[in-house]
């Protein structure tokens, strides 16, 4: 039987012994579209925030390659939840793409579609 509080503080004792610190992980949902050679997700927020997606650094798995290749064949636009941690990229919002959940062709989230369709 496991102890889950032993648990806990046996992960923490390994993080600091470490020297790092947890990044924070977050579900960015959206619609994503490939611009100049980068995908970009526009977030379904009021501002509509945009994030240049990444794959992260020393990661076997490539989800947005993956991505970029396959919006070439998807109809506009196309909704998505990424897993991601927040980085800055110069001037633009980035995220480093840990996972991308629920991808749908020709859905959108955002309230300006939804007036327009009405």
């Amino acid at each position: 039987m496991r102890n889950p509080d032993l648990i806990a503080a046996l992960t923490a004792v390994a993080l600091l012994a470490s020297g790092g610190a947890a990044k924070a992980q977050d579900i960015y949902i959206g619609t994503v579209a490939v611009e100049k050679d980068v995908v970009v997700l526009t977030r379904c927020d009021l501002a509509q925030n945009r994030y240049v997606l990444r794959d992260r650094k020393g990661e076997a798995r490539r989800p947005v390659a993956d991505l970029r290749e396959r919006l070439k064949r998807l109809r506009a636009p196309v909704y998505v939840e990424v897993i991601g941690e927040y980085a800055e990229q110069g001037e633009d919002n980035a995220l480093d793409v840990i996972g991308l959940e629920n991808l749908e062709a020709g859905k959108s989230c955002h309230l300006t579609d939804a007036l327009e369709a009405r």
